[in-house]
């Protein structure tokens, strides 16, 4: 591609600029025989920009077989813009000797939303000048998120924030440690639960916000707006989805995953979810304690609901002040799912921030059981999953971020 040159010239004069800062470019920083869409994925946890280096030939470079790249599931530039977007890191275009945007219908689905962003022109003719110019929007933004995150850092757990895309209640979840499996004296449990042995210890080395309550019906008719999309079809339990704070459901891995880009965010792993479905209390067997109620959850024991969803919110909180973890509707989480990627953990060290990337039984993690679910499939260590491309009347899904975008309605 014509921007080629210019990716390198602008990762040289980011290094000499940025010297404390890790300066990732995907062809300088991979080395041979990695994993590209790991590394890609791991780089984007820890990101603060990344910059999308576009030339007039960027949309039509094509393979060795005249295919256009863009258009093939595993070309690493779509995986790491995609990446990027879903996993709401902030995404800077670059247009190279006045290229422009692309139009959303000239992209894959997952990067359209790359056509709304504000882009930065790089001329040939001024590149310092340019550059210069993007240097001081990347000070800016950095140092405005790293401020945004240490006073985050320094928020109690279970404060509660509105995020302004979605209008919902967000619940801060501080970094930590914890036992990640099941609990010794978990009761009802037979070999069908393996996958959730042997108990691990993880550390978590990032705080997050974690939307409170599942995505209700009425956050996911505005994405739907917002985006031009479909509801997806409705429920017998919620007809027309006339309920609206109750949660969305019959929806995708893929369709979760979207409105999570949306709010700048992304689905949280398995270890995310299950830490903060712990609330600090490492040793029960659900949220609340070691046994279950009807008046604890929405589970099948509930006539109260009668194989319906309830209201998000109904029940009450757990000790990080977040509601509805089990029972209501299971929730999709970003993992493949591996039934022995416990046991390939250390059982004393504990595991940084694990997430499963490698994809062997075609099989994306749910978790947290829904309305129908017995009293064993509600415990937090309960591992589900699911074929992600299928959407089903009892699956909904919650989203992480890393930031609470800034709001004149925010304190």
């Amino acid at each position: 591609d014509d921007s080629a040159g210019h990716a390198g010239r602008l990762y040289d004069r980011l290094e000499r600029e940025f010297p404390d800062i890790r300066v990732f470019m995907d062809v300088e920083r991979i080395a041979a025989g990695d994993d590209f869409t790991r590394v890609i994925d791991q780089t984007l946890r820890t990101c603060e920009v990344c910059l999308v280096v576009i030339g007039k030939r960027w949309l039509s470079t094509a393979d060795t077989f005249g295919r256009r790249r863009l258009d093939k599931a595993d070309d690493w530039v779509r995986l790491e813009i995609g990446a990027a977007l879903t996993r709401g890191v902030r995404v800077i275009p670059l247009l190279v000797d006045a290229a422009s945007l692309p139009p959303p219908e000239a992209l894959p689905p997952e990067l359209a939303r790359l056509s709304s962003l504000q882009a930065h022109p790089v001329h040939h003719l001024s590149f310092h000048q340019d550059v210069g110019v993007l240097i001081g929007r990347l000070r800016g933004a950095i140092d405005a998120r790293r401020e945004r995150l240490a006073q985050s850092a320094g928020l109690a757990a279970g404060t509660v924030r509105v995020h302004p895309q979605d209008q919902l209640d967000y619940v801060w979840i501080p970094a930590g440690e914890f036992q990640m499996g099941r609990v010794a004296h978990d009761q009802l449990v037979d070999e069908r639960y393996d996958d959730e042995k042997p108990r691990h210890p993880v550390r978590l080395t990032r705080g997050f916000w974690l939307a409170r309550g599942p995505i209700t019906v009425a956050a996911y008719k505005r994405f739907t707006l917002a985006a031009g999309l479909s509801m997806p079809p409705a429920p017998k339990h919620n007809p027309g989805w006339s309920k609206l704070d109750h949660p969305i459901t019959n929806v995708t891995w893929a369709q979760a995953r979207a409105y999570c880009a949306w709010v700048g965010g992304r689905l949280p792993t398995e270890a995310q979810w299950e830490y903060a479905a712990r609330g600090g209390h490492a040793e029960r067997s659900y949220p609340w304690g070691d046994t279950i109620a009807p008046t604890d959850a929405n589970y099948i024991d509930n006539p109260a609901w009668d194989g319906t969803t309830s209201p998000v919110g109904h029940f009450a909180p757990n000790g990080f002040n977040l509601v509805d973890m089990v029972g209501n509707v299971w929730e999709w989480i970003a993992d493949w799912y591996d039934p022995e990627v416990y046991q390939s953990r250390s059982p004393r060290e504990p595991t940084e921030d694990p997430e499963v990337y490698v994809d062997t039984l075609h099989k994306r993690v749910v978790r947290g059981a829904a309305w129908g679910s017995i009293p064993v499939e509600m415990r937090i260590s309960n591992r589900g999953f699911f074929t992600p491309a299928d959407a089903v009347r009892d699956f909904g899904f919650r989203c992480l971020v890393d930031e609470i975008p800034a709001s004149p309605d925010l304190p």
